[in-house]
């Protein structure tokens, strides 16, 4: 994943209430990162190290990860904060049934580009944090590169494991991006929405071991929970090796 941005403003954003606020207003910690993931949302996927190619080498690995921990199609899985929808377009050619959220508008405008109209996903506005689906109505519930910067994780994974169906699963991607600390290498658009208050707000922001995570996931009720490395999908671009933890319900 690379933080390499435009410089521009982000402009204003509308809050969940629908009160138009900018940044200087007393914005909430998800107001900034969903500020930020908007304004670089068009220029996303043209940063090597966030999104493979379609059809490259790492883009068939990326599917054959998924495949081999999702079972055989079609289930219905629900990919949480999409963003270009990579991971959900996977899911659609591996011949899933594929709802996808995320809060950024931007984020789902160009998903919904790149899907092309296909039938077999569904891009809807809405927080990882809060699913608004009814219980039960998924066989797996995927994310990448969310968990870093994910609010209130064990309430967040309570309602994952909620919309998840018996014996579903929980797969979550993501890496090592940040270290211990906020680095002065951190672009400045980067830094102006990642401040400390929203550091504060994302507990695994800076970890440097899934051991917090493993703990958040139990405490919310999964079982057989279990990491491993991914080194088969390392992008040397993005900067670190990416990890995948999985819990069942």
């Amino acid at each position: 994943m690379q933080l390499r941005v435009s410089t521009g403003g982000a402009g204003n954003r509308v809050n969940k209430s629908g009160v138009e606020l900018s940044m200087a207003d007393e914005a909430t910690p998800q107001d900034h990162v969903t500020a930020f993931w908007s304004m670089v949302a068009p220029d996303y996927e043209a940063h090597r190290g966030n999104v493979p190619s379609r059809g490259s080498a790492l883009y068939g690995r990326w599917a054959e990860i998924l495949a081999q921990n999702l079972g055989p199609a079609p289930s219905n899985v629900l990919d949480l904060a999409t963003g270009t929808g990579f991971i959900a377009l996977i899911l659609a050619e591996l011949g899933h049934r594929v709802t996808a959220i995320d809060l950024s508008a931007e984020m789902l405008a160009q998903a919904l580009k790149a899907a092309g109209g296909r039938p077999d996903v569904r891009f809807e506005l809405g927080d990882a944090v809060e699913p608004a689906m009814p219980a039960g109505s998924f066989d797996a519930v995927v994310n990448r590169h969310l968990l870093w910067t994910l609010r209130e994780p064990v309430h967040a994974m309570s309602k994952w494991r909620d919309l998840l169906r018996p014996s579903g699963v929980l797969l979550c991607f993501d890496g090592f991006w940040f270290g211990s600390a906020p680095s002065d290498e951190e672009p400045e658009p980067f830094r102006r929405h990642y401040t400390t208050s929203t550091r504060s707000a994302l507990p695994f922001m800076h970890s440097t071991s899934v051991e917090p995570i493993i703990a958040a996931m139990e405490e919310a009720g999964f079982a057989h929970v279990s990491w491993r490395d991914l080194p088969e999908l390392t992008d040397y671009s993005a900067g670190t090796t990416p990890y995948l933890v999985r819990g069942v319900k």
